[in-house]
């Protein structure tokens, strides 16, 4: 009887907690109801140490150069102020749920890519309304997102 019981446990909490995987996954794949898994999530920093990581990674990735993003279209994947570490990349390698970096208006922005169209691909920040009316194509195209570090200052606090 107590054997069948802790096989009655066991089962229950085997799906439980698959569940509880299953639900996070998903959660961590959709921002605002948009794809992001090509997205890399922001690490956050001290202050020195949000660029020093950001020019190691850089220093090992050929052709990668550093943006700061500015502003709170790309909330709450990256705050204003995120750095991040941009990798040219082939058009045709782009998927949709990477952000990228392209150029508007002589202005780099970061977006997500959402959709492949016959003009290029539609994006949107993750904080916006609407998508963007500009598409990204091989000309305005800068490179994929492939690391974000947000400087943090102040008192850290410890938690127990």
């Amino acid at each position: 009887m107590v054997n069948h019981r802790r096989r009655i446990i066991t089962l229950v909490a085997t799906i439980v907690s698959s569940f509880v995987v299953t639900q996070s996954s998903a959660a961590e794949t959709y921002i605002a109801g948009n794809y992001v898994a090509g997205s890399p999530s922001a690490e956050l920093r001290p202050l020195g140490e949000a660029r020093q990581q950001a020019d190691r990674v850089v220093a090992t990735t050929p052709g990668s150069f550093i943006v700061r993003g500015t502003g709170n279209s790309m909330l709450p994947l990256y705050s204003s102020g995120t750095l991040l570490v941009v990798k040219p990349v082939a058009f045709e390698k782009l998927t949709r749920g990477m952000s990228v970096v392209f150029r508007k208006d002589n202005r780099n922005i970061a977006h997500v890519l959402l959709a492949k169209t016959k003009d290029g691909w539609r994006t949107t920040g993750l904080n916006n309304r609407r998508n963007d009316y500009i598409s990204v194509n091989a000309d305005n195209i800068r490179g994929v997102v492939v690391a974000a570090y947000t400087p943090i200052s102040g008192t850290t606090v410890v938690m127990r």
